[in-house]
């Protein structure tokens, strides 16, 4: 008997690195510090998720890394150095360590994956894990025992090259790979409360009840549908990681994975 596939994920990742230090916290709504309920769900969320067995390695997502015409893929075989790529905070926000190993040979898989539907990737190693990465990982995997490879998105944000994306690498799921993808859902500053609970009703409604097909149309037409929507995401760069975790979910019906904090923190789960 064949062991389950792995599920896939999508996390808002939060405000920077403020999960690590009690401060005055960046408002989301409400605030997002060591000590608040986010931070506290995402340091247990490695036994929530109850996966099958350790993943091999895991791949990120990140709204952070965007590339023109082709997606880039993280290709070292260790993470030395991190890419501080927030603004304005305390200076020991610029001193936190997150080194795993990478893993070269997912990171030629997922170029290969992705080059059989036509999308062009290319191995960048380069690139360093920026906070999209190294912020929900330090949380939720603090050992860095686990190989990390990151990926970009696509400058064009299009919904629908984004969910092909994720059906090409929906196969690493059985090949016990943790995909992740890193990104908020919601990411409008001056959204109000009302308007994003608003959005998140009936985001969390197509995520979590309708089938695979009604959930793609309401992704491909998310700004037409959505209440809101682009006073919930002006720019859809956060967003986007999303159309690659629901592509990979294929038929799985999502799950929210932390309804106790504010629904514009919300992160879901497809899958076992």
């Amino acid at each position: 008997m064949s062991a389950p596939d792995f599920p896939v994920v999508f996390v808002t990742h939060g405000a920077g690195p403020m999960m690590f230090f009690e401060s005055p916290a960046f408002p989301v709504f409400g605030e997002i510090d060591k000590n608040s309920p986010a931070a506290q769900w995402f340091r247990q969320l490695s036994q929530q998720l109850a996966l099958p067995s350790l993943p091999k390695a895991i791949l990120v997502i990140t709204a952070h890394w965007e590339t023109s015409n082709t997606i880039h893929i993280s290709a070292q075989e260790k993470h030395t150095e991190l890419l501080y790529d927030y603004h304005g905070f305390p200076s020991d926000a610029y001193k936190l360590k997150y080194n795993p190993l990478g893993d070269i040979n997912l990171a030629k898989r997922v170029k290969t994956l992705l080059e059989e539907i036509g999308i062009s990737a290319k191995l960048d190693d380069k690139r360093n894990f920026d906070h999209g990465v190294f912020i929900p990982l330090k949380l939720i995997y603090p050992d860095a025992n686990i190989p990390v490879v990151s990926m970009s998105i696509l400058q064009s944000l299009s919904p629908d090259q984004h969910l092909a994306i994720g059906k090409a690498l929906a196969p690493l799921r059985k090949e016990q790979i943790l995909i992740i993808g890193s990104g908020s859902s919601v990411h409008g500053f001056q959204v109000t409360q009302t308007q994003a609970n608003a959005f998140m009703n009936e985001l969390t409604k197509a995520l979590t009840q309708y089938d695979e097909h009604d959930r793609e149309r309401v992704l491909l037409n998310w700004d037409k549908i959505l209440p809101h929507a682009r006073m919930n995401h002006p720019r859809e760069e956060h967003f986007i990681p999303l159309h690659v975790v629901v592509g990979a979910a294929g038929s799985d019906r999502g799950v929210v994975l932390n309804p106790n904090v504010a629904s514009a923190q919300a992160s879901f789960k497809f899958g076992v």
